[in-house]
């Protein structure tokens, strides 16, 4: 290992972060692994789309020699949202509040190589593809990445760098073996996204993109058991997956939303018509807020029902 990669690994694990690095040459690779899925349509083009696999080449920094993947540990988040007189809790899935982990490690790159004067910049890539290629993670039967001592609980972000890859991780694609004789995410899927006849999931109807759609999710995924149980995304899989259960208590405090905020949400207030304190509350929520009204209201009715029992 070079005293640069050792040196970034070493103040990486310092914040609990995990780091792969992989040769620049291996690019093609991780373009064509996404753009093969759309070919054999199990991947939508308009997922595909949605999802932002930008297969750009590394225009940035057209020089980069070497892709710098990092794993993030990310707690489930917890808000509070006051309406009618009640206090309604709300989880935010790991990974969903991030800016701050992103420039931390940015800096943390930075930090490193500029001694060599050596450029970072981000790099958009097919994240989870190439957090497995690279080694970093395994994949779940839910095909949902999954690094030691985080769990699934995690967020990934890559970067470009001209500086030399002294230590090129890439690898075969490997599932862990944890799921080779469980099926519990596939069984408790309330959609029916993970099939047990091909690796790859159903993402098109997989809650955790249904419920980021505008202007409202499908009509039918109100009629699915536990359809509801996060303010964005869906944790169905993640919770019941026996790999996680060291994390499941990992939860932190959010933003605490106001009776007159609360309201502004479900009323579909418009995002630059909100108090600005809200908005910065809303953060996280920024890129998908169209739908959170309709989240919302169900979540508060589901909670209301739970309690009238």
């Amino acid at each position: 290992m070079s005293e640069i990669t050792a040196k970034i690994k070493e103040a990486m694990k310092r914040f609990r972060y995990e780091a792969k690095t992989v040769s620049i040459a291996h690019l093609p690779e991780v373009q064509e692994a996404v753009g093969e899925l759309v070919r054999q349509g199990l991947v939508s083009k308009l997922l595909y789309e949605k999802w932002h696999f930008y297969l750009d080449t590394n225009k940035d920094l057209p020089e980069a020699k070497t892709i710098v993947i990092v794993a993030i540990p990310q707690p489930f988040t917890r808000m509070q949202f006051e309406w009618q007189g009640t206090v309604y809790p709300a989880e935010i899935a790991p990974g969903r509040i991030t800016r701050a982990d992103e420039s931390h490690v940015e800096e943390i790159l930075n930090n490193m190589l500029r001694v060599g004067r050596y450029k970072v910049v981000r790099a958009h890539l097919a994240l989870k593809t190439l957090a497995v290629q690279s080694g970093l993670a395994k994949y779940g039967r839910n095909n949902i990445s999954y690094v030691p001592g985080m769990g699934s609980f995690l967020r990934l972000i890559a970067f470009y760098t001209d500086s030399p890859c002294e230590e090129d991780n890439w690898q075969e694609v490997e599932a862990m073996k944890d799921c080779e004789n469980c099926s519990l995410c596939r069984e408790k899927c309330p959609t029916g996204s993970i099939p047990d006849d091909r690796f790859l999931i159903h993402a098109e109807n997989c809650l955790g993109s249904l419920n980021e759609r505008e202007p409202d999710f499908p009509y039918w995924v109100q009629y699915q058991p536990d359809w509801q149980n996060a303010l964005i995304g869906c944790m169905l899989c993640q919770s019941v997956c026996p790999v996680n259960k060291p994390y499941l208590k990992n939860i932190v405090a959010g933003p605490q939303f106001s009776e007159e905020e609360t309201g502004l949400i479900l009323n579909r207030t418009p995002w630059d018509k909100l108090p600005q304190e809200t908005r910065q509350k809303l953060e996280f929520a920024e890129r998908n807020y169209p739908p959170l009204s309709s989240n919302l209201s169900a979540l508060i009715e589901k909670q209301k029902k739970t309690r009238q029992r």
